[in-house]
């Protein structure tokens, strides 16, 4: 399968008729895939009550679970049908805290190797204010 059918397979997979992903984590989050490309995916994320802290702002895990999306959707743009990615490391940096929403995520393949990939993502704010910074690393694994 090429690059591009593989990424049009990628974007049929991860989304509905109205660009929202269909896995049930990306309906909890109230992702939207906004753009795919080749290693690199920017997907809009909803703020939800449920998801603040007591002090108002997005808990952790949250936001982890955020910036984690992104990086495995990017990778997944640079894989072959029946590969999936299991990630081995996971740093986020807090920048700013998300008060409201929506947020958006980028991420990106910073280099992939034929059993390891290298990511990253950068979670902005609604006016555009970065709030995270996460760097990861995932093994390739083969479906069985």
């Amino acid at each position: 399968m090429g690059e591009r059918a593989q990424l049009a397979r990628l974007r049929s997979l991860i989304t509905d008729h109205h660009g929202r992903p269909d896995p049930p984590i990306a309906r909890l989050l109230g992702a939207r895939v906004l753009a795919v490309d080749e290693g690199r995916v920017s997907i809009e994320f909803a703020v939800k009550d449920e998801f603040l802290n007591p002090g108002g702002g997005v808990q952790g895990g949250i936001i982890s679970a955020y910036v984690d999306m992104c990086m495995a959707l990017a990778a997944h743009t640079l894989f072959e049908p029946g590969q999936m990615l299991s990630t081995s490391s996971l740093t986020v940096s807090f920048l700013a805290p998300v008060t409201a929403g929506p947020v958006v995520g980028e991420g990106h393949v910073v280099k992939r190797g034929r059993s390891v990939v290298f990511l990253e993502a950068m979670l902005r704010d609604h006016e555009g204010r970065e709030c995270a910074h996460a760097s990861s690393v995932g093994s390739i694994r083969t479906r069985r």
